[in-house]
């Protein structure tokens, strides 16, 4: 199942070493499109449930950085079984890593724009995408000082 994470400093090291799969511990909270979500948004788009579960999951990550920050959220593949639905405020997506799992990444999305700029903004954040083998370069975007060129 696809899931959305946002960036950990845990994460950072294995993504700068091109790593294909990250270790997910216990609890950890993600979103995703579950069986519920299809069930009570009948009729809609997947693609269109995925990009509300993203932008759940990207509004958490920019909570979690500095004005002046990107965010980064990693989407993922784990299994099924490996989730539960979040029991604290994780949304309509909401959902929790329910013991320890290897998930495959499948792509990165960082912020065009920083925290301040997207608060700022009327609309959902835009995200830039990364391939599940452009961890490096993602991570020198995400780093990158808004406004200046980013040496990939």
């Amino acid at each position: 199942m696809r899931i959305f994470l946002p960036l950990t400093t845990e994460d950072r090291t294995d993504i700068a070493a091109s790593a294909s799969r990250l270790s997910l511990s216990e609890g950890r909270a993600a979103w995703a499109v579950t069986a519920e979500v299809r069930s009570d948004r009948a009729g809609e788009d997947e693609e269109e449930l995925e990009y509300d579960a993203i932008q759940d999951a990207v509004h958490v990550a920019l909570g979690a950085v500095g004005p002046q920050s990107r965010a980064l959220v990693i989407a993922a593949d784990v299994p099924q079984t490996a989730l539960r639905t979040a029991e604290d405020s994780g949304g309509a997506y909401g959902v929790a890593i329910t013991s320890p799992v290897e998930a495959t990444i499948a792509s990165f999305h960082v912020t065009e724009l920083d925290a301040r700029g997207a608060a700022e903004d009327d609309t959902d954040p835009a995200l830039l995408w990364f391939d599940a083998t452009e961890g490096p370069q993602a991570l020198a975007y995400l780093d990158a000082v808004p406004g200046q060129a980013c040496a990939t």
